[in-house]
């Protein structure tokens, strides 16, 4: 899926919609920025992730191999998932930056939480800190473990030789990850960090302000229009939200329990059956 998807994704999809963004749209000038930069950095993300690097976890075995223009034996497999993370915690900044933009401009000026730009990006660089921490993460705690040569020529594992001769092995065992727990914590802190406040956010621009805005007397119709405008750009942002929420998040909290929970006791046949099942969410 990958390998039909990217090219598609690289060639057409995101080339159109930055057309479409630049050309066609009446945004404030910083959200199309951010927009188009958001979409840059997909093409970047699915470059890599669909030509240069694609990675399997091997859950509940703690083995991450990778197939790819860049995953041969002589690559530090800890250092193409640290690639990963970067363009995977990138992604986010532009979009955290649009809905920041975009809750601000929507709220009357009485309003408590209208922050100043000073502030706005005090918040914003607050929360794009919590991201870029697994940066660090991933490359301090993504160690290889003492036990690879072993868990390679297991029976479970040595298969993979035949797919891949790039592998990262983090712990001993089914449910041990070794120092990799602890970016894990940190991850797992960052999304529901970033994840709640984009859902307050949220929340507040569809409920709260939209409610508002029914009962509230705009001094032109240009300006009822330009409210409207931007409430369903929310909806819009909503959505996708609602879809980050099922194809991404849902799948790696999936993927925790199953690197940090010993699951050797489930049966070999329905473990193969969820390992596909898996990697189509991915």
């Amino acid at each position: 899926a990958r390998r039909i998807y990217w090219p598609l994704s690289v060639c057409l999809l995101n080339p159109i919609v930055i057309f479409v963004l630049i050309k066609k749209t009446f945004m404030s000038a910083d959200c199309k920025y951010a927009f188009v930069t958001h979409h840059v950095v997909l093409i970047c993300f699915d470059i890599y992730n669909g030509l240069l690097y694609q990675m399997y976890p091997l859950a509940p075995i703690p083995v991450f191999i990778c197939t790819g223009l860049l995953c041969t034996e002589n690559v530090s497999p800890r250092l193409l998932l640290t690639i990963l993370a970067f363009w995977t915690t990138t992604m986010c900044v532009p979009y955290l930056f649009i809905m920041t933009r975009m809750h601000q401009k929507m709220l009357f000026e009485e309003s408590p939480f209208k922050l100043s730009i000073r502030a706005q990006l005090g918040v914003f660089l607050a929360l794009v800190s919590t991201l870029l921490g697994n940066l660090v993460g991933f490359a301090v705690w993504s160690g290889e473990s003492p036990e690879k040569t072993r868990i390679l020529n297991s029976l479970n594992v040595v298969w993979v030789r035949a797919v891949s001769q790039n592998y990262l092995v983090l712990g001993e065992g089914p449910g041990d990850v070794g120092d990799f727990k602890y970016e894990l914590i940190l991850l797992g802190a960052s999304i529901l960090i970033n994840f709640s406040y984009y859902v307050f956010i949220t929340y507040h621009a569809v409920f709260k302000l939209g409610s508002q805005m029914k009962k509230s007397s705009f001094p032109s119709i240009a300006q009822s229009k330009t409210r409207d405008a931007q409430l369903r750009f929310v909806y819009s942002l909503t959505i996708q939200a609602c879809l980050t929420a099922v194809f991404f998040i849902t799948p790696l909290a999936l993927l925790f329990i199953a690197l940090l929970v010993d699951l050797s006791f489930i049966p070999i046949v329905l473990m193969g059956i969820a390992r596909p099942i898996f990697l189509v969410g991915q």
